[in-house]
C-alpha cells in the first residue's frame, strides 16, 4: 500500500491529513522496490491510496516501464483539488492498463458515521467514479484504517467485489484484503522482508499497540492522539 511517490520538486497536496508524509516514498526508492518486486514476487497487489497527482506524474511512468499494474484508490471529493488527480489523469491511468477504485467520498473515518452516512460514502463514490470514467468500480479501500464487519458487509451490498483495508483489526471476520503500508524510511532490505511476509520485531510490537489504541480509543480518539504525538515528535 502506497500513498505519495515524491521527488525533490514535489509539492504536498493542501488537504492532506497530518502525518501523511511518513508514507511518502522517494521516486528512486520506489523504482528500486518495483524492480525488486518484478524480479522476486509475482503475487503482489500494488495499491495507491488517496489519488495524489504524484501517482500519475512519478509512479505511473515507473510502473509502465516495468510493465506492472496497480490499483489507484480515489477520494472522490478531492478529484481536481490542488495536488490531486483530475478526471483526465484518472482516465489516462485506466488507458495505461491500471485499475481505479474508491477511497470513499470524503475520506471520513467510517466507523464514526451513521449507517446512512456510511452508505452515502460507499454508494456515491462508486456511482460518481463510474459515471465519470465509464468503467465498473469493483474495489474499495476503506479510508483511514478504521473498519468493522458491518462496514465491509455494507460495501459488498453496494456492489463492491473487493474490500481493501490496511492492517486487519483483531475483530474482523468478513472477507477483505489486508495490506502492508510502505513507509518512506524503509530500506530496500525492509521492503524485501515485506515481500517475504516478514515483519521486524519492533514493528510487530508497535503494530500491536497501534491496533490496541485504535480499538480502545476509536476513530476520533485515535486521530486526536496521533496528531498530538506527531506534533511532539516533530
Amino acid at each position: 500500500m502506497y500513498h505519495g511517490i515524491v521527488s525533490a520538486l514535489s509539492v504536498s497536496p493542501e488537504r492532506r491529513e497530518e502525518g501523511a508524509d511518513i508514507y511518502d516514498v522517494k521516486a528512486g526508492d520506489f523504482c528500486a522496490q518495483m524492480e525488486l518486486l518484478k524480479r522476486q514476487n509475482d503475487r503482489a497487489i500494488i495499491t495507491f491510496d488517496d489519488g495524489e497527482m504524484n501517482n500519475y506524474e512519478i509512479a505511473l511512468p515507473i510502473l509502465k516501464e516495468l510493465q506492472l499494474t496497480a490499483i489507484f484508490f480515489i477520494i472522490v471529493k478531492r478529484v481536481g483539488a490542488q495536488g490531486y488527480l483530475g478526471w483526465e489523469e484518472i482516465r489516462k491511468l485506466i488507458q495505461a492498463g491500471m485499475k481505479v477504485g474508491s477511497h470513499g467520498l470524503t475520506h471520513e473515518i467510517l466507523t464514526g458515521l451513521t449507517d446512512d452516512q456510511i452508505k452515502q460514502e460507499l454508494k456515491a463514490s462508486k456511482m460518481t467514479l463510474e459515471a465519470n470514467l465509464g468503467v465498473p468500480i469493483n474495489d474499495l479501500s476503506v479510508p483511514r484504517g478504521f473498519c468493522n464487519d458491518k462496514i465491509i458487509q455494507m460495501a459488498y451490498a453496494q456492489g463492491y467485489k473487493n474490500v481493501f483495508i490496511s492492517e486487519r483489526p483483531y475483530h474482523i471476520k468478513s472477507p477483505c484484503i489486508a495490506r502492508v503500508a510502505v513507509k518512506g524510511n524503509w530500506s530496500l532490505r525492509r521492503f524485501q522482508q515485506a515481500l517475504m511476509g516478514e515483519t521486524p520485531l519492533n514493528e510487530i510490537v508497535g503494530n500491536f499497540f497501534k491496533k490496541s489504541a485504535k480499538t480502545i480509543l476509536g476513530g476520533d480518539g485515535y486521530n486526536y492522539m496521533r496528531k498530538v504525538l506527531i506534533k511532539i515528535l516533530r
